[in-house]
């Protein structure tokens, strides 16, 4: 979620973790779904006011 907070692309991501932008999607799909959001912006927003460090 940090890598998505910097402002970086399914692609960005894929490259800096080593693995697939289809994985990248995955887990973000799963991470907007679980943190009810609808949007990359929002989960991030979620994701601090639930206190994760972002």
């Amino acid at each position: 979620m940090s890598l998505v907070a910097q402002g970086l692309t399914d692609k960005g991501i894929a490259h800096a973790l080593g693995i697939s932008k289809h994985t990248v999607a995955f887990h973000l799909r799963n991470l907007r779904r679980k943190l009810d959001a609808a949007s990359r912006v929002e989960a991030v927003t979620r994701a601090r006011q639930a206190g994760y460090d972002v």
